[in-house]
């Protein structure tokens, strides 16, 4: 330690000097906040000189949404937001999600999902609807049933066989003469025992309903002519018989079983004609399972329409003859 005078002006003052190496600051365990400020932020100001990095400060915590949200910049536009919103319910509607749309086509009147075919793609109230603008018909059938693939299937074999550059002759000789149906649903693993149908078949020009007499008196004639001929070991009992008017076309509905040693069935069909077809929808099933399926059956009969568009002939596989199938002629025939 050094200690001398100083004389200045006339004053006299005494200065303390220690060695440089031996000088120790006092120590300071609780820095003032103000000095730890500072030098955080010349640290941060000189990191950024020295690495051209971004100015933005120190990262935020990724465990405090707060900081995170505030460091990342603005939150999603409003616009953005409802644009994946409607995103989202329309992949949940288009995907029937947990049965989403069919709950929301329920709460819809039958009008609106007839007008848009949204039935068609979606269940409804438990029931699909099948168009079929081509033939000109639509109804009503279980949304669990499946397509007869089997229809589908004996259609592209009959396209594989056909010969384009046969001659017209050759091709009609190589067509079938029953009809075949436009459309088949039943349950999956089915045997075909219980399905619902739809066949589309020519029929003379002029033919109507009315001319078979009323439903009991045609469908009493249908069963005896078609359905359980004399001689044939099936037995064919009617049930019931009814008709309603829809427009301008007639339907004549009947009910009936039909039994042989090998099986017994109990069959709901409806019938109608309109630009020289005549349309069956038929739904068969055993007899002893009629009480399950009943209600089902019905709706789908009741469902049951032609339609004004469509072709002049079936478009189904196959060629028939025009004429009047047996069993339906008229009284004068």
């Amino acid at each position: 330690m050094l200690a001398f005078d100083v004389h200045s002006q006339g004053q006299q003052s005494r200065c303390i000097c220690k060695p440089f190496g031996l000088i120790r600051p006092p120590l300071r365990l609780n820095p003032p906040e103000r000095t730890a400020h500072l030098i955080t932020c010349q640290a941060s100001q000189e990191k950024d000189k020295t690495s051209g990095q971004d100015t933005q400060g120190p990262r935020p915590s990724v465990t405090d949404p707060v900081q995170t949200i505030a460091w990342g910049g603005r939150l999603p536009s409003r616009r953005r937001v409802v644009t994946s919103t409607l995103s989202a319910i329309a992949i949940v509607l288009a995907s029937n999600l947990g049965g989403s749309t069919s709950s929301l086509l329920g709460l819809l009147p039958g009008n609106i999902t007839r007008k848009f075919r949204l039935d068609v793609l979606y269940p409804r109230k438990g029931y699909k609807r099948c168009l079929d603008l081509q033939n000109g018909f639509e109804f009503e059938y279980p949304s669990r049933w499946l397509a007869d693939q089997r229809l589908l299937q004996r259609y592209a074999s009959r396209l594989e066989q056909r010969n384009p550059l046969d001659l017209p002759s050759l091709q009609k000789s190589k067509q079938r003469n029953m009809p075949e149906p436009a459309a088949a649903f039943g349950p999956a693993g089915s045997t075909g025992e219980e399905n619902l149908s739809v066949i589309v078949a020519p029929i003379s020009t002029g033919f109507e309903l009315r001319s078979l007499g009323n439903p009991e008196e045609a469908a009493q004639r249908f069963l005896e002519k078609t359905i359980a001929p004399r001689g044939s070991d099936l037995k064919a009992i009617l049930l019931n018989a009814s008709q309603r008017q829809i427009d301008s076309d007639l339907y004549y509905t009947m009910e009936y079983t039909v039994q042989r040693p090998s099986f017994f069935r109990h069959n709901l069909s409806v019938y109608a004609v309109r630009n020289g077809l005549l349309y069956t929808l038929n739904a068969q099933v055993p007899n002893d399972k009629w009480g399950e399926i009943e209600q089902q059956y019905r709706h789908a009969a009741e469902s049951f329409r032609v339609l004004e568009v469509g072709a002049g002939s079936p478009s189904i596989p196959g060629g028939m003859r025009p004429g009047i199938p047996t069993g339906l002629r008229g009284r004068e025939v």
